[in-house]
């Protein structure tokens, strides 16, 4: 996500649209920089201010790092419900999620990186806003396995939260790989996020009992005749 260039008039503007130039600002710095070699005086100068008087908007810099991962995470969320509105099928919805997520993680790096490290590896965390925020996010994907499990499209005998796990897990897990790995190209086009997707959704679709239990049915047979 571009970030636009902070005005003149967000500059001279009350606390709200200053708190939008200090979030731009530091989304942006975060974004080229990384957040480690961000610096609070940084920030302050990109949006008109003392070091000192940004101290009276941001108490810290961590402070600083958590309300940008969360406004970006409510920037995701917004985004992605308005485009799932418009989806009818929970595989389509899914695979949207899927490729949403690897696409964010690769178009924001340092911000993801930021986000691990400074935000959800604290133990403040579990009863912070931020995780709160995370869940709005990720309740998208819940929302989904819902629906697919109230219209008998997804198999009821896994649980919620296990399959969030699963698919953002393995999603972050090969954004991040390609990003340490420098093979953020082999991404790019989609073709790994629509793999997985696929993946996942022959995991979670409904499929034939009778079949499933004629499976186990040789699979014991077998066993027997080897004991």
């Amino acid at each position: 996500m571009s970030v636009a260039p902070i005005t003149s008039k967000q500059r001279a503007g009350k606390w709200g649209d200053r708190e939008a130039s200090i979030l731009g600002a530091a989304w942006a710095l975060i974004a080229k920089h990384g957040f480690e070699n961000m610096t609070m005086a940084d920030v302050a100068q990109a949006v008109g201010l003392s070091e000192g008087s940004l101290y009276n908007y941001v108490p810290s810099k961590r402070d600083l790092a958590i309300r940008v991962a969360e406004r970006w995470f409510s920037e995701q969320s917004a985004s992605l419900s308005a485009t799932l509105n418009a989806l009818t099928s929970p595989k389509d919805k899914i695979s949207l999620l899927v490729h949403r997520h690897i696409s964010m993680i690769l178009e924001q790096p340092e911000l993801f990186l930021m986000w691990i490290r400074e935000v959800r590896a604290t133990n403040a965390y579990l009863t912070s806003s931020s995780r709160e925020i995370f869940r709005a996010y990720t309740n998208l994907l819940r929302e989904t396995i819902r629906e697919g499990k109230a219209s008998a499209e997804i198999r009821d005998d896994m649980g919620d939260d296990i399959a969030r796990d699963m698919i953002y897990g393995g999603a972050e897990h090969i954004a991040w790989t390609a990003i340490v790995q420098n093979r953020t190209d082999d991404l790019a086009e989609g073709k790994a996020a629509l793999a997985l997707s696929e993946t996942y959704w022959r995991a979670l679709k409904t499929t034939d009992d009778a079949g499933d239990v004629n499976i186990l049915k040789r699979i014991e047979e077998k066993l027997d005749r080897l004991s």
